[in-house]
């Protein structure tokens, strides 16, 4: 029997400091070259782990991480929070009402996206040797699980990576995070399948339907009346007294854990359990979109670099691995998500442009893809070189898919955005205290200066998309937008709100800068073109000040039509 002593608790310490401070450091040092900070922090793991320090020193890497089973153990319960913990804040992410509000597309592109790649990679790994797996996985379930892992897309990588290029709050970022919403919860629940035939022989084909069916029925309790039983708490705590956000945040994270207990009670892992938590918040209006992004914040910056960079500790990545089967499982997994999302985008009548844009988003596995192999390790369903093309595939497709979504931007035809600018429709200063306010005056001073353009559908429609997703931005600026039909060219009209309107931003901050943009139903990625251009415009530093201190309304202009035009001509 092992017990638990001072020397166990001190080494501990040191080894959580360590590994923090590596994977925080290397991570970081990702982030300033534009690379997820998921490579560093198992680099960080890789480093310290056997792979580099083990073969460089032996006894000083065992000394820091020894065998020994209490140890060992300890180590993992802290980095099993990060995981847990992660699949709730990429639940926050997948939200309901956005989806059927996007009705088609992101359900086709969302359920594609996963039938795609795993028949592809069905077809390609029923020929792999069995000896691939552990002795205890049938060959078939293997393949199974195999397809499934190259289909998971990382939803969290796709959306820190479309609001680092101002695309979010498009219809195309709007459409391709809904999606991706879809192909999370479809791919892991197909996962959860897989996991449960793995366990089939154990448990008997009655068991395995029963926990089939209650796992189905509490989800669907979840992102039904889970989320509204959610909201009514979460408004209770919003109108006490008690302290904000410390309460909603240990609220939010009390019914990760409450949901993880009844999914490992169910039969299935509590890591499901946490993602389904993270989809009731998710699709609760009253929690902000600040809460989320501080909760997820704290998750990244403490429990999610021990968990990967406590990978690097485990596996040795030089111990052999099959270069011929990571090259095939990262062509399939790459390729097959591709073609998946890009069919389903073309199924859902998307523009070329688009649908390219969509497919090459969907591609990164990412954290999830390393979070599906290392259950899958742990189950004993595969070996670790199996695992390592796994981590392989997930790294690379994180690595490509900034430069190759921005490359599928630039690609597409530039745009005067100055050009669009209403002077009339963006000189004067909004007087409505809430975003609805704002948008119908700002669809009030279109409809004057356009007579082609009908108020009442322009107002419809607008209301409509910004239903669908929040359009407020970081640093005091919203973009609310629509397509219309029969508009021949895109337009553009500027509000200025010196009081401040609440948006549901990101950073928690005021909005002070509205832009209307509206372009035709047809409009080939224009919108996505406009949208980004705004939103770096207003990252000048001289720009929001000149604006705030405008004199008149042809003050605003001009410096609204200088830094558009310079911003094209960079």
């Amino acid at each position: 029997m092992h017990y638990l002593d001072e020397t166990h608790i001190s080494l501990f310490l040191v080894q959580v400091f360590i590994l923090l401070v590596a994977a925080k450091v290397l991570g970081g040092l990702c982030l300033y070259r534009g690379i997820p900070a998921l490579a560093g922090e198992i680099a960080a793991g890789i480093l310290l782990g056997p792979t580099i320090l083990g073969r460089l020193s032996p006894a000083l890497q065992d000394a820091l991480f020894p065998r020994e089973t209490i140890q060992v153990t300890m180590l993992d319960t802290v980095s099993w929070f990060g995981v847990l913990f992660l699949l709730l804040a990429t639940g926050f992410e997948v939200n309901v009402n956005k989806v059927l509000k996007q009705g088609k597309a992101a359900v086709s592109i969302g359920v594609v996206g996963v039938v795609v790649p795993v028949v592809i990679g069905c077809l390609v790994f029923f020929w792999l040797p069995t000896q691939t797996a552990r002795f205890q996985a049938e060959h078939l379930i293997l393949v199974l699980f195999l397809a499934t892992a190259a289909s998971i897309t990382a939803i969290d990588i796709v959306a820190r990576l479309m609001h680092d290029m101002d695309i979010l709050k498009s219809d195309l970022g709007s459409t391709s995070l809904s999606a991706c919403a879809v192909n999370d919860v479809f791919g892991w629940l197909v996962f959860t399948v897989v996991l449960a035939l793995a366990g089939e022989a154990t448990v008997g084909a009655e068991a395995l339907a029963k926990v089939f069916f209650e796992i189905v029925l509490f989800g669907a309790f979840c992102m039904t009346l889970g989320s509204k039983i959610v909201g009514a708490i979460t408004l209770r705590i919003i109108k006490s007294r008690l302290p904000k956000p410390g309460t909603m945040l240990s609220f939010i994270a009390c019914l990760g854990v409450l949901c993880g207990a009844v999914t490992h009670w169910i039969g299935i892992h509590a890591i499901l359990g946490f993602f389904l938590a993270g989809i009731m918040v998710g699709n609760t209006s009253e929690v902000s979109e600040h809460t989320r992004e501080t909760l997820s914040q704290t998750i990244h910056a403490v429990f999610v670099p021990l968990f990967f960079a406590g990978i690097g500790i485990k596996v040795d990545f030089l111990a052999g691995g099959n270069v011929l089967f990571i090259v095939i499982f990262t062509v399939v997994a790459i390729g097959g998500k591709f073609m998946g999302a890009w069919a389903g985008a073309r199924l859902a009548h998307m523009s070329k442009p688009d649908a390219i844009s969509v497919g090459l988003a969907f591609t990164p596995g990412g954290a999830m893809g390393i979070v599906v192999g290392i259950l899958a390790l742990e189950m004993g369903l595969l070996t670790e070189n199996t695992f390592i093309a796994i981590v392989f595939a997930s790294l690379l497709s994180s690595l490509l898919v900034g430069p190759l979504l921005e490359w599928s931007l630039r690609r597409r035809k530039a745009v005067d955005v100055a050009g669009f600018l209403l002077c009339d429709a963006g000189t004067f200063e909004v007087k409505g205290r809430t975003r609805w306010e704002v948008i119908e005056e700002l669809c009030d001073k279109v409809a004057e200066c356009a007579a082609h353009v009908d108020r009442q559908t322009l107002a419809q429609a607008v209301r409509q998309r910004e239903e669908v997703m929040g359009t407020g931005l970081e640093h005091g600026v919203a973009v609310p937008h629509a397509r219309l039909k029969g508009l021949e060219k895109p337009l553009v009209a500027f509000g200025l709100s010196k009081q401040g309107i609440q948006w549901d931003a990101r950073d928690g901050r005021a909005t002070h800068f509205v832009y209307l943009i509206l372009t035709p139903e047809e409009d080939e990625g224009i919108q996505v073109q406009i949208l980004a251009s705004i939103a770096r415009a207003m990252t000048q530093p001289d720009l929001p000040t000149r604006l705030m201190s405008a004199e008149n309304g042809a003050a605003v202009s001009e410096a609204l039509k200088e830094v558009l035009a310079a911003g094209q001509s960079a």
